[in-house]
């Protein structure tokens, strides 16, 4: 019952006003890395916006959510994040996607190494 009307207001800007919810394919930034990155989602959560998967805030797995931010100025070498153990910070609590808060543009997350990865572009196109 609660999914129709997430995915109704999801749609509809039902949530106008405020942060935008990422999708697969939005661009990241690491504050230690060298250049912009990709989110991915290789399993879909079953909630799209614009036939685009919605992310959640445990969607954290190096390299197959995280994508390399160029070279990491912290150990001089390729990115790989090291953001296994954390969640996205400030996702929207109050809507839930498979369990977990969807993410926001305005989510960040610790990289162990020192960065803090953000959210440059949301992926909906």
């Amino acid at each position: 019952m609660l999914l129709p009307m997430l995915v109704k207001a999801l749609l509809s800007g039902g949530f106008s006003g405020e942060f935008t919810y990422v999708v697969r394919g939005a661009e990241i930034s690491c504050s230690e890395g060298s250049e912009p990155g990709v989110l991915n989602l290789p399993l879909s959560h079953g909630i799209y916006i614009k036939e685009q998967p919605v992310m959640n805030v445990a969607d954290v797995i190096p390299l197959a959510n995280v994508g390399r931010c160029g070279f990491c100025k912290v150990d001089g070498a390729l990115c790989v994040p090291d953001t296994f153990f954390n969640k996205w910070t400030q996702g929207k609590e109050d809507v839930l996607v498979e369990g977990e808060s969807a993410l926001l543009n305005r989510s960040e997350l610790i990289c162990r190494k020192g960065g803090t990865i953000t959210i440059n572009e949301d992926g909906q196109l």
